[in-house]
């Protein structure tokens, strides 16, 4: 029986980085993963030799991220290169009260020039003041210190927004982009964690992407961890943590079991405790917190190739004033009430990266909706056909160019990263929702009460938004595990 200093269950962002940063360390790591690559819901696939992902993500901050951090901690900048378009690399789409149909193409790192407080006043029918309003807005997020961020974990964003007056079509613009980032309604959303996002994305730009797909770090950090003389066991399903005398002890997989000092696991605080661990290893109040925890929303959609240029830009965000979404729209959408416009980004890789298509000028994107993260729940196929209908109002000619056209929904994101063990959940976004009551000191802890088992990923022991909050995990938990190793 193989015995490792640590076994890391899922080879998601959050999983990959602290198996690397382990095994940098001197560590002993074995990397498992049900699925046969690296990168968790957005890791890379190949369908034909063109390469996109299972699921979109958002780079954010583009510059001077923790994904930089990363490379160059191990080292790797020669298996990873980062790719942020110049230019206007993003098209905005928004729908008009009157029901006019406006563009505004922008760079990914805004710096309040003239065309762009122009572009806003045109699109939005911004007044000065209200440009003012939302300057005002920002020079207080970047302003805040950072006990001061923190105070605002229990404040949801829109609360904190308020007071600001932005516009109908400004605050829309603002919420839009916070549902994309964290997959939540905005009145939830914690004021801290929205802040720090918007923060981010002011001074290091959106669209941060990588030669190769959105996971070739992930891929990198498996093959790091390999490399320093640990494995990266793929296609592999752990089918329970192994406990003995109150710690844990290794892992059983479904084709044996292997030995470990630690388990760090990236499936999930609540598959982790309540499935793979057992809850009966656990006191009962924790398992009682751990089962009322929420998750995010889901996204579904459609991954598209296309056989020329269809869509104009890297990043496309499509909504109205009606689109994004506090709780009691993302209620009112679960009995049926949809608004005029889905909130749909658009991300297309094979702007960020043309050698993503094996054939020149063909096109590669991912047309993305909300719906229940609920794997059982049908709402996403409504979701994705509202979503086709703009598309195609958008794109009258979008049909006669596809070669692929692939739907997925919460269903097929659980099949790629955490198992349904509750009602409800299994298909979400991003993970444990980022909302008043489950950030800052609400978070779960990474170590849990088992000894010898942590979690890492978007549950438990970092910050910001998606990919980028499972990376600063992978930096925390691995020094938490490394110290406590000894």
């Amino acid at each position: 029986m193989e015995h490792y200093d640590v076994c890391v269950i899922g080879a998601g962002y959050g999983g990959a980085t602290v198996a690397a940063l382990l095994a940098k360390s001197g560590r002993r790591v074995a990397l498992i993963d049900k699925t046969p690559v690296a990168g968790g819901k957005v890791q890379t696939v190949d369908r034909k030799g063109y390469r996109f992902e299972m699921f979109g993500a958002v780079g954010i901050p583009a510059h001077d991220s923790r994904f930089h951090e990363l490379v160059e901690e191990l080292d790797i900048g020669d298996q990873v290169e980062f790719l942020i378009p110049e230019g206007d690399a993003a098209s905005v789409r928004y729908k008009t009260p009157a029901g006019e149909w406006r563009v505004m193409y922008s760079p990914l790192r805004q710096t309040g020039a003239p065309k762009e407080m122009e572009d806003l006043r045109r699109v939005f029918d911004a007044t000065d003041e209200d440009l003012d309003a939302m300057a005002k807005l920002y020079a207080t997020a970047l302003s805040l210190t950072d006990d001061e961020i923190a105070a605002l974990d229990d404040v949801g964003m829109l609360e904190w927004m308020k007071p600001f007056g932005l516009p109908s079509g400004l605050e829309s613009q603002i919420c839009m982009n916070l549902n994309t980032l964290f997959v939540v309604a905005v009145d939830r959303l914690a004021a801290s964690e929205a802040i720090l996002a918007m923060r981010q994305q002011v001074l290091g730009g959106a669209g941060r992407y990588s030669v190769g797909g959105y996971a070739r770090l992930a891929e990198a950090c498996a093959n790091y961890v390999v490399k320093q003389g640990g494995v990266f066991l793929s296609r592999q399903r752990v089918k329970r943590i192994v406990v003995d005398g109150g710690r844990v002890v290794g892992v059983e997989t479904d084709r044996g079991e292997l030995r470990a000092d630690a388990i760090v696991s990236n499936a999930g605080i609540q598959p982790t405790v309540l499935a793979l661990a057992g809850a009966e290893h656990f006191p009962s109040d924790y398992v009682d917190r751990v089962t009322a925890l929420e998750p995010s929303w889901a996204i579904a959609g459609y991954r598209y190739v296309l056989d020329e240029r269809i869509f104009d830009a890297a990043l496309i965000p499509i909504f109205s004033d009606q689109s994004w979404l506090d709780e009691a729209r993302y209620q009112d959408m679960a009995r049926g009430v949809w608004p005029d416009v889905p909130l749909i980004a658009v991300d297309v890789p094979s702007e960020f990266d043309p050698s993503l298509s094996p054939v020149p000028g063909h096109q590669i994107a991912n047309c993305q909706v909300f719906c229940s993260p609920d794997p059982r729940s049908t709402q996403w196929k409504e979701a994705i056909e509202r979503a086709d209908e703009i598309l195609n109002e958008l794109w009258p000619d979008l049909e006669d160019h596809i070669i692929r056209k692939e739907p997925y929904g919460p269903r097929a994101i659980s099949s790629l990263s955490r198992d349904s063990v509750l009602p409800g959940c299994g298909g979400e976004a991003v993970g444990l929702a980022q909302v008043v009551g489950q950030v800052g000191s609400m978070k779960p802890d990474p170590r849990t009460p088992l000894p010898g088992l942590y979690l890492v990923g978007c549950d438990a022991g970092g910050r910001g938004a998606g990919t980028h909050q499972a990376v600063d995990s992978g930096f925390n938990v691995a020094a938490m595990v490394d110290a406590d190793l000894g």
